[in-house]
């Protein structure tokens, strides 16, 4: 998948264009543990990608295994709560439209 980074002209923000969508990137600075970043670095290099695309995805697969673990603690606790609850949550944590 080949990425096209915009310019940084709103603020920081640039726009990632590839053959599947256009997603709304920003600009950050991040500190590492320098093991981390040489992982990091070698498996992007392995997945063919940027660091930058790498530990993005990085981040939103810890962040949805989070979630799906908060969910399920959630259901645990209280099995019959709201059907549709957990959907809603989710559109809401992850930013989508309520369809």
């Amino acid at each position: 998948m080949t990425t096209h980074e915009g310019n940084s002209e709103h603020g920081g923000v640039h726009d990632s264009c590839t053959s599947l969508a256009v997603v709304a990137t920003e600009r950050v600075n991040v500190t590492m543990d320098k093991a981390a970043l040489a992982a990091a670095r070698a498996a992007a290099i392995g997945d063919n990608v940027s660091l930058s695309e790498w530990l993005s995805k990085a981040a939103w697969d810890r962040a949805v295994a989070q979630a799906a673990r908060v969910s399920a603690e959630q259901d645990r606790r209280a099995p019959d709560e709201l059907p549709g609850w957990d959907d809603a949550a989710a559109d809401r944590i992850f930013g989508r439209d309520a369809a």
